[in-house]
Parts: structure tokens; sequence; C-alpha cells
């Protein structure tokens, strides 16, 4: 059976990276005649660099809507934003601080740069960077300049804050592969749920400090839902912070949602050696060995573990406070928590946020439908 599974993985990358071949070798030939769609993701950067990324495509018109669209309006934006029109070989400018540099999209739209940093505020942690389209025979229609964000951390910032997105801040349901297809395909970011008490505790973590600490989304979600997500956090005043999401295709199969996660997370530590973090995830996949694998490997990066329990085996909750244990020879505590509040009042305990949080969270709790 592997070795069906590694050819079968195999095959479809192979087919995978055919069509994205021929998919680029048309679009060079063709000029581009529908509206270009430049999205600017979120990046960031420590003292030294940023690191941007974004994507091209064909301008599908997707605007934001409230929760009275139909179930029919819902399903046809999902559709739009898996069904992307990727647009490959295109010529990006990069400024940043007076810096400019230039950068082609790949066979699937993506584009990514990195350039040094020069001038920053000591109590800041946004900075905006710019996007522009220069004249090229692909494009057919002008493309205003963008404007992009990206994270740096002040150098006196204590820690920085690390969170999956399904069933951590999201209900998502990741767990039922049904209910997770029902959710993102016909509901809208107005009419998705956060849990309970998850903005306010973010940004208590967030801006507990004596300069605002940065925030780190990392999940299996795909790039397709990044406009999705990032309303959907607007909407629920849930803190902005830079998505590290997968690419969506046949090879997505290749990578796990482990080996995804651990990637990016050694990525972000690496950025920032002398910060350590706080990670957030839930009981449903496998958030609870990835960090603490991450522990094992690099404990002076980890001040805490939240754990969401989402599950509903006592397996699962056995296997997890195992992994509690040995967190726990670390000095570090991964706390396996039904709400909010409990990881609130852990972090109240270590003096992560301030205490009157807790009584805001209560109030938040008590309310109907909460």
């Amino acid at each position: 059976m592997p070795r069906f599974k590694a050819t079968l993985q195999t095959l479809g990358n192979l087919v995978s990276e055919g069509f994205e071949t021929i998919h680029s070798t048309l679009k060079e030939r063709l000029q581009t005649d529908e509206t270009i769609q430049i999205i600017p993701y979120t990046g960031f950067g420590n003292q030294q660099w940023i690191q941007i990324r974004g994507r091209a495509l064909e301008d599908k018109g997707l605007a934001k809507h409230s929760d009275e669209e139909t179930l029919w309006q819902n399903l046809a934006s999902a559709y739009q934003r898996f069904e992307s029109d990727e647009i490959p070989n295109l010529r990006l400018q990069i400024q940043f601080q007076g810096q400019t540099t230039e950068v082609i999209t790949d066979p699937e739209g993506y584009f990514a740069a990195s350039l040094p940093v020069r001038d920053l505020n000591a109590y800041g942690l946004w900075y905006d960077y710019q996007v522009d389209l220069p004249e090229q025979t692909l494009v057919t229609t002008p493309v205003k300049t963008l404007t992009g964000q990206v994270q740096i951390p002040s150098s006196s910032c204590d820690f920085g804050i690390i969170s999956d997105i399904d069933d951590t801040i999201m209900v998502t349901n990741a767990t039922s592969t049904l209910n997770m297809m029902r959710l993102t395909f016909l509901r809208s970011p107005a009419s998705r749920l956060p849990f309970a008490g998850v903005n306010t505790f973010y940004q208590a973590l967030t801006h507990g400090g004596s300069v605002p600490r940065p925030m780190f989304y990392v999940s299996s979600s795909p790039w397709n839902l990044y406009d999705f997500l990032e309303e959907f956090m607007e909407l629920n005043s849930i803190p902005r912070g830079t998505l590290f999401l997968r690419d969506f295709g046949l090879h997505t199969f290749k990578a796990s949602h482990h080996h995804h996660k651990t990637q990016y997370i050694h990525q972000i530590m690496d950025s920032y050696p002398q910060l350590p973090f706080i990670l957030i995830g839930d009981s449903g996949q496998h958030d609870p060995e990835v960090y603490s694998e991450i522990v094992s490997q690099r404990p002076q990066q980890v001040k805490a573990i939240y754990i969401r329990d989402v599950s509903t085996e006592p397996t699962r909750d056995e296997e997890i406070l195992r992994l509690a244990e040995k967190t726990r020879e670390q000095q570090i505590d991964l706390c396996l928590v039904a709400t909010t509040l409990e990881a609130a009042r852990h972090a109240v305990q270590q003096g992560y946020i301030a205490t009157t949080v807790l009584e805001q969270l209560k109030a938040e709790l008590d309310r109907p439908n909460a």
C-alpha cells in the first residue's frame, strides 16, 4: 500500500506539472484580456530583511458580502476561488522604504521577494510595501499601485504567537470531512463563526506587551482562501497576522499536515532566533504532536502551548496529556482547554495578558448565543 500511494502521488505530481506547463505556455502566447488582480499577501521580516509574497490572478470580481446571501451565491463564490486563473510570467515591481526589486510570477501566479530593511519605528509592527505592474506585452489593462503590509517586530518585543485557524479560531469541524466541506463551500466569511472569546484573547496577547506582538497563522487551508480568511478575521476583530497556507492542486497530497506546519514554524522561528512563541492549535488534527516536536527541538523558543479540545474520543485526550507530560520536562505547559477562557486563565497566571481580560471574557461568554 505505501508503494502504491507513493506511485499515485508521483503520477499526480506529473499530471499537475503537465497542466501547469501547458497553462503557462498558453498564457505566454495570449494577451490577458481579463482584468488582472494582484493580491499582496501579508509579509514578515526582522531587523535586517523582509519577505513578501503574493499572487496574480484574473479578476473574478469577488466582493465582500453579508450573511444574507444565498447558498447559491456562496457556492458560486467558492467555485470562483478554487477555479482560479493564474497569470504566470508577469513582471512586477516591489517597493519598500525607497528600494525597488523586480519579480516574475511563477507558473501558478505566485511571486515572492526579499528586501533589506532600513528605517524602523521602535514601537511599530506593521509597515507598508507597494506592488506596481509595469507596461508589458502580457498586460492590456492597467493596474493601479497596490499596497501590502509586512510585520516587523520591535527588537524589544517579548514574544510572538503562532496559531492554527481551522477549529482553533474558526469553527470548521475539520475532523468531519463532510461538515468541513459544507462550511467551506456553502458559508461566507460573514456567516462563519469564530470560537467564543477568541478575538478578545488574541487581542490581549498581541497588545499585552510594551510593544505589539507579531501574529502568525499557519494552516493547511489553501491559498485560494486567503481573501476569505482575511475578511473573516477583519469582520470578527481577530488580529491581523502573516498567513502561511498551502498551494491547492494534485501535488498537495504529497505534503502532510504535519510536515507543512513543522516546516513553516521552523521558518518563523529561524527568522527570530531570540524570540519565543506561544503556540495555539486544536486536538482535531496533529497540532499537539507538531508543537511537542517543536518543543523537543527548540524549547528555548516556546513559552506555552494551548490546544483547543475539539475531539470526542477519550483516547485522543489521553494522547495529548501524555504529550503534555513530555513538554513539562522542558518546563513548558501544554494546556488542553475546552474554552478560550481556560487558556486565558493560564495566560494571566503567567503574566502574558492582563487580569482584566478574564472579566471581559466572562461577560462575553455569558451573553446569549456565545
